[in-house]
């Protein structure tokens, strides 16, 4: 090739070792002979990284045993998940290796994924959806499908980012967040749109936004995951695309639309989301599961423009938390007095000096007011007027400084404080929230059998039950036909099941019940 061909690749463009060690050694050695044999830097640029231990911080040697041979862990961790596992961690720090570490990732990243792939495909495959149908300058409308594609458009922008400067920490770290963000919100939000019988054009959009985000995703995470991104890429690409490249490892990589960011509707949903999570943990203080309806759910945000964020997506916040209404509350504005209760006292160091022997009929005549009042004409720096106590004492004023107020949750709701946000959800369950209850729970049953029945999802059947009244008449009254929406049943046929059918027996709110599901 010639004696001078070795410039082409020289100075070269990056390279790794470990670091303890090296930065005295070879990449000092690389700086100085490059300087001094051809006066520039031998190299652009230098990854290091710490040492790799056992997963009890041991150091691996074949003759102590503490080893992990690679033939084993590709075969038991398999070799996406072990890749992984190397790029979210710090380099910085030493990385403890093994099969927990494995199971991990596995469990927090490429199972999420993959259900989230399983689900589309399940369901676009009983739709006959083509991806390829969809119009070149289609924008979506929906708001969660608008809100996904902006979040995904901003990863492809961070991802790429992280990648351009040699940090796939920072950009494995940003992928296990979106793809918990499509799973665990708008795979979440959205199912009842892919339920639908008919196939309507929100439905086709629904999937013409999950393939999007599941191809990009496939793109984006290809270099630290090669297999399972080309499993993905093969399937929803290359099985109805025949022009598209071969590999997702030929496709370019992707480049984001900047006018899909909503920069705004992200801070909304990341709101919502974080309220969602403070519901259910209120949920679970009281010991109300999600599939048992209740009333109201309260919540203090910060400033009016984050109410107006929360009521704007309240309709997904009252399907997630299964509420019937969300109130809205500003911290430290004259509507934040209606989420509490409070105690009021005097504040003696100010009352006792002002008025002397009469601080007494103070104390008792500001205990007959209605504390929520009190706490509102002091939130709005109005003095409190306080009827005479007799004896010749007159009409007070007193000055909303002179006055103690204390917070107290407000009764009969389970409240969680988290920052500078607060939700508080209401526990009581009605004679009707109960019923509904019952019959979410039943759907859940009946869909459980009709999973471990291995029925098609769009399998119609017939649903048996036998069980006490209380829950029989759910079976019959006002939910009869939410349940045999919810599990496609032709008909609730009270009695055992046939010869043929699934059974189960189990108990329902203390409650044996007996359900049994036979295909149609």
């Amino acid at each position: 090739h010639g004696s001078n061909s070795w410039k082409e690749w020289f100075p070269a463009d990056w390279i790794s070792e470990s670091f303890p060690g090296q930065f005295r050694n070879w990449f000092y050695s690389m700086l100085t002979m490059g300087a001094v044999l051809e006066d520039t830097a031998s190299f652009e640029s230098v990854f290091s990284y710490a040492l790799m231990r056992n997963e009890k911080g041991v150091e691996m040697h074949k003759s102590a045993g503490t080893a992990i041979w690679f033939e084993d862990a590709a075969a038991k961790m398999r070799v996406d998940s072990m890749r992984w596992v190397f790029a979210r961690h710090d380099p910085a720090s030493n990385i403890n290796f093994g099969y927990g570490s494995a199971d991990e990732v596995r469990r927090r990243f490429i199972i999420p994924l993959w259900n989230v792939y399983s689900f589309f495909t399940n369901y676009a495959s009983i739709d006959g959806f083509d991806p390829q149908e969809t119009p070149a300058d289609w924008k979506p409308e929906n708001e969660l499908d608008r809100w996904i594609l902006s979040e995904l458009n901003t990863l492809i922008e961070q991802v790429d980012g992280y990648l351009d400067s040699y940090d796939p920490t920072n950009a494995g770290r940003r992928l296990q967040e979106f793809i918990d963000r499509l799973s665990n919100w708008y795979v979440r939000r959205s199912r009842r749109r892919f339920w639908k019988s008919e196939n309507d054009v929100d439905k086709q959009f629904g999937y013409v936004t999950l393939h999007r985000c599941l191809v990009t995703v496939a793109k984006l995470m290809a270099p630290l995951a090669p297999f399972v991104s080309e499993e993905i890429y093969q399937n929803l690409v290359c099985s109805v695309d025949s022009a598209a490249p071969d590999s997702v490892h030929l496709a370019a990589f992707p480049v984001a639309d900047r006018s899909l960011i909503d920069q705004p509707l992200n801070e909304a949903t990341q709101l919502a989301m974080r309220i969602a999570s403070m519901g259910r943990s209120a949920r679970s203080k009281a010991g109300l599961k999600v599939r048992q309806p209740l009333n109201t759910l309260r919540v203090v945000v910060r400033n009016d423009i984050e109410e107006s964020q929360v009521r704007n997506l309240s309709d997904q916040l009252l399907e997630e938390l299964n509420v019937k209404a969300v109130l809205t509350y500003v911290t430290g504005s004259s509507n934040e007095v209606e989420f509490w209760d409070w105690n009021v006292t005097a504040n003696m160091a100010l009352v006792g000096p002002k008025y002397g022997a009469s601080s007494q009929h103070v104390v008792k005549a500001l205990a007959d007011l209605v504390p929520r009042d009190v706490a509102m004409q002091v939130s709005i720096g109005q003095p409190i007027g306080l009827r005479s106590q007799g004896d010749g004492i007159p009409p007070i004023q007193l000055e909303p400084a002179e006055v103690n107020l204390t917070r107290v949750p407000p009764d009969g709701f389970s409240v969680v404080e988290e920052g500078p946000y607060v939700v508080a959800m209401e526990t009581e369950v009605t004679p009707e929230l109960a019923e509904e209850g019952l019959a979410r729970e039943l759907v859940h049953r009946i869909q459980n059998l009709r999973r471990s029945s291995e029925f098609e999802l769009t399998d119609r059947i017939v649903t048996y039950y036998q069980a006490p009244d209380d829950i029989a008449s759910v079976m019959t009254g006002n939910f009869s036909g939410y349940i045999r929406q919810e599990t496609l049943s032709e008909e609730l046929v009270a009695g055992l099941a046939q010869d043929g059918a699934a059974s189960e027996t189990s108990e329902v709110d203390g409650m044996e019940v007996t359900l049994g599901v036979m295909r149609v």
